[in-house]
């Protein structure tokens, strides 16, 4: 089940680029540069714990970027120079690595047309279009219609379950190949009791369904 920040999409871009940038320059440098810190220091306050929440993310992510932060922040404690740029190097990598998965999750938000989910969902599986509409409880044709902008948008049901489709295949590509991905949902899950591909036919059961491809990231992190 997604989880909320409160930073807007176009704030994380821009976080994103000066954690990159902060990282090169800390494997540039012996001691932790007084620009890292200030970064590691703004972490709270740019994240916006206090304000609106405004911004779905993956509860996997989010909790490993929180985590991060505190031990960036901590890290920055230590009296030895040489400890201090080791661990903070380690948190803020860390760091990155959840930053960057939430803001590749973001083209699988709601207020993302659902054709673009589509469209990218394709791209990423990079299998058949009869695996994808089989996926998608669709024919080939209607897939095709859909994916060339022909004839009326998806239906809210439809909309739902390319979004929940493209959600998994999104979090699963990073431990599976395309065809495993198109295999995890067709082998019975061991927590959920039932093949994945089951799921997709009940709404209710999609929270359920993106904690376990989220699981399955956390397994291979």
């Amino acid at each position: 089940m997604a989880t909320t920040l409160t930073t807007t999409r176009p704030e994380l871009d821009v976080l994103l680029g000066r954690v990159n940038e902060a990282t090169k320059l800390l494997q540039r440098s012996k001691t932790v540069p007084g620009e890292v810190t200030r970064l590691i220091d703004s972490f709270e306050r740019t994240l916006g714990a206090a304000t609106p929440l405004r911004l779905e993310a993956d509860p996997y992510l989010t909790t490993t970027l929180w985590a991060a932060a505190f031990r960036a922040e901590k890290a920055l404690r230590h009296d030895n120079d040489a400890q201090r740029r080791r661990d903070v190097r380690i948190a803020l990598e860390q760091f990155r690595h959840a930053l960057r998965g939430i803001v590749e999750n973001q083209p699988y938000s709601d207020d993302t047309p659902v054709r673009d989910v589509l469209t990218r969902t394709a791209e990423v599986l990079a299998t058949p279009q009869k695996t994808l509409a089989d996926l998608l409880g669709i024919s080939v044709r209607q897939l095709q219609r859909w994916l060339t902008h022909h004839g009326t948008a998806p239906a809210a049901d439809d909309a739902a379950r390319i979004r929940v489709v493209g959600q998994v295949v999104n979090q699963l590509r990073h431990s599976f190949t395309g065809p495993g991905v198109v295999a995890w949902f067709y082998r019975e899950h061991p927590v959920l009791g039932r093949r994945p591909i089951e799921l997709l036919d009940d709404p209710l059961s999609y929270p359920r369904l993106l904690d376990a491809a989220s699981a399955a990231r956390a397994q291979t992190a």
